[in-house]
């Protein structure tokens, strides 16, 4: 599973008002006289100000990042087979959802597929091994994640381990590297499933799929 992030201006102007007096004498005045003054008052306006421009971050609808995303595994559910006909025949078919949820303050939106790696106990490779899981073929959509609403990417995998007695080809991850759609920051997740995965020691893992994000919980 590869999670595995996902500038303001404000402008202002006020009206610049400038005053002229004009002070004239009449025709056939005489001189000492008061000369009457009349004054003229003239507004010079500039531009309107322009309105106010709105970052996406205030405005919302923004591309949901790793900063304002969390990440926890959901309800495992037993499948009866595999939808995506992608996972084999052998072994028990599990879906286990990967929920996002926005901790933002501001709307966000999440599309396509998230990056989702699973991360082991040490196999023979210094520091454990670690697998990316394919993607379906199914479609992405985008959804809008208001603050505090989740969506989630559904993760598909077999156990093997009631058909298969082979202890080699059973793996048990210890969490999760996940990063959401368009980003590059990875957030750990524990695998809390509690069923291993299949594990081909030549080929490694096998048998395990994930979906585009997709909304509700």
């Amino acid at each position: 599973m590869g999670t595995r992030v996902l500038g303001k201006v404000v402008l202002g102007a006020g009206a610049v008002v400038a005053a002229l007096t004009v002070v004239g004498c009449g025709a056939g005045q005489s001189a000492g006289s008061p000369s009457p003054t009349t004054s003229a008052t003239t507004s010079v306006a500039t531009n309107p100000a322009p309105a106010s421009v709105a970052s996406t971050e205030t405005a919302g609808g923004g591309t949901c990042t790793a900063a304002g995303l969390s990440a926890a595994l959901g309800k495992k559910t037993q499948l009866p087979v595999d939808p995506q006909g992608q996972l084999g025949a052998a072994g028990t078919h599990y879906r286990i959802d990967l929920v996002w949820t926005n901790t933002s303050q501001v709307s966000c939106t999440l599309r396509g597929f998230g990056g989702v790696d699973l991360d082991g106990p040490n196999q023979g490779t210094a520091g454990g091994p670690t697998y990316s899981l394919p993607r379906t073929a199914d479609t992405p959509g985008t959804v809008t994640l208001a603050p505090g609403a989740s969506a989630h990417t559904a993760i598909g995998y077999v156990d093997p381990s009631g058909s298969n007695p082979d202890a080699t080809q059973t793996w048990t991850p210890t969490h999760l590297s996940v990063t959401p759609p368009n980003q590059t920051t990875h957030l750990s997740v524990p695998w809390t499933a509690g069923t291993p995965v299949y594990f081909d020691p030549e080929d490694g893992l096998a048998a395990a799929s994930i979906s585009p994000v997709t909304a509700g919980s």
